[in-house]
């Protein structure tokens, strides 16, 4: 009985204590003397560019429930690696943040750490505090490519200007490779990151491109102003010399001219009052709308044309704010160098119509326009941007003069300066009072988009997107054809997607308000590609179809002791087309064995321009392409063939072959 009271008394004793001492430390903690709270923090790299270059930089989002100092480190694991190695890092990596979320970005030098082009690396991100705590973010299965590689990955696009929200979101960065945005919208730089990263923000490689709406060829900061309402603004008076005009002599010009390229971009200054990028050719050249020494205003959509050439213009460009400006400039789409920074990678280029033809419109024109003599400016603007941005991936939205070797524009060609260009309203437009006008589509397909596609698939071409709207007569019935209803538009909206489709377009079909996000397009085009089909360069009467393809080998041209050989642009929906040259000595090709089996000789084509391609006049026997056959024995009898062939490794199997006794 005694020891086991002992006992009982211990356990009193011990528990008495323990309480004390609970009592105490809970006393401490309530003070903040101890038992400080334990350091919580999350690390986000965000979506890096895909373009191959030398430095990399790596934006990520720290975020702590305190201040912290850390230093960053990034791991790196190539493609067939097994282990991460540590990568090397330029110029700061150590860093303060505050309590709750900072933005940092550094600099990764890919080139010391030899990784290799078009091989894919994973990337680990670590960040290290002063306690020795680690926070990491993984990416993986990032490959770096160059811009004509990435932009033939894509077939298929998303443009949206609509309000978003979590929902659109996570269907933009599910189903599209390529996402136009304008932040005119309200979508924030988390969102677009979101998007840029796919569906998997860890895996690069489902990574999406984002694009961000500008304006070049208009002021829209100026949208439903009047003049007066200018001259009361500093951003649009600058030093007084604007509006500018044509600066040919004998200006202006009607029916359209020969622009030099040695013209002076800057125009002739009318010292109006205000900016001397803005223009009043239109009043002019007809005297209708506006007044001498003010700008000419686009009827349509009440904003001021602006001269893309001068310089100020592309300064004002470059530093438009969203907060400020109601529309954002180059620097705030394009970087994340502060809060207000989109890090889009690349812009989507609208109206470049401003430079059409004077032609094109007259004075019983909705929306005149003529300033053609801004084509060498608006050429010179982009060039700008390109050199300033070489990473970032351009599409210009329409301007499809310039691609056209029946006008002048040709000779300010955009080819090698963009990424894309956006074929709008090809045949379905955003007009309500008919589903289309056949005219202007028939011109469309017979005459521009050939042209079009013929430059696209140069080596310094680019890939073209096409749009369609769910408009005309009766616009409910389209929307709800588009939703997946069937019924009578639905004939209407899947002939759309075929024309665009059969050409080799990336097509997407929205609403008038550009506010539709829809998966139609992707729903109803083939689901593989068709071997190559042959167009046609001719220029047919406006609103006339040309009568048939041309097929196969064209022409051969001898100049001399030089053979060249001429053929005609080709059509698939895995673009770009590449063309093979098929020589045969002595005797014609046995189209009944496979080519291979013949003493042929292939040789691929480079798709160079002859002399006579540009200028007005009969096209009848003009082509886009030649290149010169090398290696043939004078007068010795060859025989030629020309076969498309696809980015599917598709061929055509045209059987039109000419015969040459060489020189």
């Amino acid at each position: 009985m005694r020891i086991k009271s002992l006992t009982i008394l211990y356990f009193l004793i011990t528990l008495a204590c323990c309480a004390i001492a609970l009592s105490a430390c809970e006393q401490t903690h309530s003070n903040g003397v101890a038992n400080e709270k334990s350091t919580e923090t999350k690390l986000d790299l965000w979506t890096p560019t895909h373009v191959d270059a030398s430095q990399i930089p790596l934006t990520f989002t720290y975020t702590s429930n305190k201040t912290a100092s850390y230093v960053v480190d990034l791991l790196i694991k190539p493609e067939g690696s097994t282990e991460y190695r540590k990568a090397t890092l330029d110029g700061n990596s150590s860093f303060e943040s505050k309590e709750g979320e900072s933005e940092f970005t550094v600099s990764w030098d890919k080139e010391k750490d030899s990784i290799q082009a078009n091989l894919s690396v994973d990337l680990r991100l670590t960040t290290t505090d002063k306690d020795g705590h680690t926070t990491s973010s993984d990416l993986n299965r990032l490959r770096f490519e160059s811009r004509e590689t990435i932009r033939n990955h894509v077939q298929d696009y998303l443009i949206y200007y609509g309000k978003w929200t979590d929902s659109l979101i996570d269907q933009a960065r599910q189903k599209y490779r390529l996402v136009i945005i304008d932040t005119r919208s309200g979508i924030s730089p988390k969102q677009i990151a979101k998007i840029r990263a796919g569906k998997d923000p860890h895996d690069a490689s489902d990574d999406v491109l984002v694009l961000a709406y500008v304006s070049i060829g208009e002021d829209l900061r100026t949208a439903g102003m009047s003049p007066d309402d200018m001259k009361k603004d500093a951003r649009f008076v600058l030093d007084g010399s604007g509006p500018s005009t044509d600066p040919r002599a004998g200006a202006p010009f009607p029916k359209g001219s020969d622009v030099p390229k040695d013209l002076d971009l800057k125009g002739k200054a009318s010292n109006g009052g205000f900016a001397p990028f803005y223009l009043n050719d239109n009043f002019v050249t007809f005297g209708t709308i506006g007044k001498a020494g003010t700008p000419d205003f686009n009827t349509n959509f009440k904003a001021a044309f602006v001269n893309p050439g001068h310089p100020e213009w592309f300064k004002a460009l470059l530093d438009m704010k969203l907060q400020t400006d109601k529309v954002s400039g180059i620097k705030e789409l394009l970087t994340r160098d502060s809060s207000q920074g989109y890090g889009c990678d690349g812009l989507f280029l609208d109206t470049l119509d401003t430079a059409a033809p004077n032609s094109f419109t007259d004075a019983s024109s909705s929306n005149q326009g003529q300033f053609e003599w801004v084509q060498p400016g608006m050429k010179q603007l982009i060039a700008n941007i390109r050199q300033a941005y070489p990473d970032r991936f351009l599409l210009a939205n329409r301007g499809l003069f310039f691609y056209n070797p029946d006008l002048t524009a040709y000779a300010f060609t955009l080819r090698g300066l963009v990424d894309f260009a956006l074929f709008e309203s090809y045949r379905l437009d955003s007009s309500s009072a008919q589903w289309f006008n056949e005219a202007t589509f028939n011109d469309n397909k017979y005459n521009y988009v050939q042209k079009l596609l013929a430059e696209s698939d140069r080596g310094n071409g680019f890939r073209v997107l096409s749009l369609g709207y769910a408009e005309g007569p009766n616009g409910d019935l389209m929307k709800k054809a588009l939703n997946g209803e069937q019924n009578e538009a639905s004939k209407m909206l899947l002939a759309d997607v075929q024309e665009a489709n059969d050409l080799g377009m990336v097509h997407y079909i929205s609403n008038a308000q550009v506010a539709a996000i829809d998966t139609y397009v992707i729903d109803h085009r083939d689901a593989a590609s068709k071997p190559p089909i042959w167009g046609n360069t001719m220029t047919p009467p406006f609103g006339k179809p040309y009568t048939e393809p041309r097929v196969g080998i064209q022409n051969i041209d001898i100049r001399g002791k030089n053979v060249f050989v001429q053929w005609d642009v080709a059509h698939s929906q895995a673009r770009p087309i590449s063309y093979t040259l098929y020589v045969k000595e002595g005797q014609d090709f046995d189209f009944k064995q496979d080519m291979k089996n013949q003493e042929a000789q292939a040789i691929p084509l480079n798709l160079g321009i002859p002399l006579d391609y540009a200028g007005r006049g009969d096209r009848t026997k003009r082509y886009p392409y030649e290149d010169k056959v090398e290696g043939l024995a004078s007068g010795k009898t060859y025989y030629f063939l020309i076969r498309a062939r696809n980015a599917a490794d598709q061929f055509d199997n045209n059987e039109k072959s000419m015969k040459i006794i060489a020189p």
